[in-house]
């Protein structure tokens, strides 16, 4: 499960784990997301997303041979924010209150 929960000091902090080499990726310029095509374009697996680092991307891609596509990481969470029509501004006050109990 590439999504996982971390604790760090008295919070938790959702990271996401490489699915090649299972380490964190702890830099947004490191990271990427990729996804499954079949033949005609269209996305395999159910659409499922794997996290790779940048430096894993080839060798994963090897190891789980098929068609592949790929994004810079940072892209992702824009393009999930507005699928989600995530108001940044309220998630932002919620994310500082929730980090001032405690």
């Amino acid at each position: 499960m590439p999504l996982i929960i971390v604790q760090k000091g008295k919070y938790e902090s959702p990271t996401i784990v490489c699915d090649h080499c299972g380490k964190a990726i702890t830099d947004v310029r490191d990271g990427n997301y990729q996804f499954r095509f079949i033949p005609g374009g269209k996305t395999a697996d159910g659409g499922k997303v794997y996290f790779t680092h940048k430096n894993c991307c080839h060798s994963f891609e090897q190891m789980n041979p098929g068609g592949w596509g790929a994004c810079e990481l940072d892209s992702l969470f824009v393009y999930l924010a507005n699928s989600l029509k995530l108001d940044w501004k309220k998630a932002r006050e919620r994310v500082a209150l929730l980090d001032s109990i405690g």
